[in-house]
């Protein structure tokens, strides 16, 4: 994480005043709620197509603004990456969607499709990008997400195949190892084919929807069975275990 402070003669004046900067695109005047969401929705394109070692200067190049004015809005460039985090991943963050996955009055597959065509609906490439620079430059992002993941979409997921293949509830025996691995393994494809997508632009289906019921009908398909080998006395040790929580 890299610090990005601004020039101290930026700071001096008044700040409004110093916003339209010579040699700059000239960002025309905006109310103060209206220029940080402006700040921050530019903020998220640019550093996720540039990465976080971008200059803050730069940014405010791009605004056409001087980079003092980011700073009156957020105090430091940590401070600016970290509401980037919490605008762009606050849905994911939340995963209220999910709850979706513990209804049993819709078949699992229609629920899961649901579940993900509304995790991915708002995925342009930013989101991914984002969340592959902050793993990568040590952010904690990355690992909140997947704690979140592993308690509202594994366990409901987890609980569910239990229940059609009449396995021990979760209460009972905890998700082990080879079943997270099974619903992760899922999320990966189905997280690979946005990559492909939004990122790689090669050998990706245009219809996202149909490319996710393929994915989660496949799943389905061998998942009983897997499930049942899971819970048999010939499963790998190292997969029957009890996996651990977050």
């Amino acid at each position: 994480m890299t610090s990005d402070q601004p020039d101290s003669s930026a700071m001096n004046g008044n700040l409004e005043e110093q916003e339209m900067a010579p040699q700059r695109l000239r960002a025309r005047r905006l109310p103060a709620g209206e220029r940080r969401a402006t700040i921050l929705n530019e903020a998220s394109v640019f550093f996720a197509e540039q990465g976080f070692s971008a200059s803050t200067r730069d940014l405010a190049d791009r605004l056409g603004v001087r980079q003092a004015l980011l700073y009156k809005y957020y105090e430091s460039k940590e401070a600016l990456l970290q509401a980037i985090f919490d605008k762009v991943f606050a849905d994911r963050l939340q995963m209220d969607f999910a709850d979706g996955l513990s209804d049993r009055t819709r078949s699992l597959e229609d629920r899961l499709v649901a579940f993900y065509q509304r995790y991915n609906q708002d995925e342009n490439g930013i989101s991914l990008r984002l969340f592959l620079r902050a793993a990568l430059d040590g952010w904690p992002l990355p690992t909140q997400l997947v704690n979140v993941l592993l308690t509202r979409v594994v366990g409901p997921v987890v609980d569910a195949l239990r229940t059609q293949s009449s396995l021990p509830a979760l209460a009972q025996k905890p998700v082990m190892v080879g079943e997270r691995e099974m619903v992760l393994g899922l999320h990966a494809a189905i997280l690979f084919h946005s990559l492909r997508s939004e990122i790689l632009h090669v050998h990706a289906s245009e219809d996202a929807a149909s490319a996710i019921r393929l994915h989660v009908s496949s799943f389905l398909r061998g998942a009983s069975s897997t499930m049942e080998s899971l819970h048999s006395d010939q499963a790998p040790q190292a997969l029957s275990a009890t996996a651990q929580a977050g």
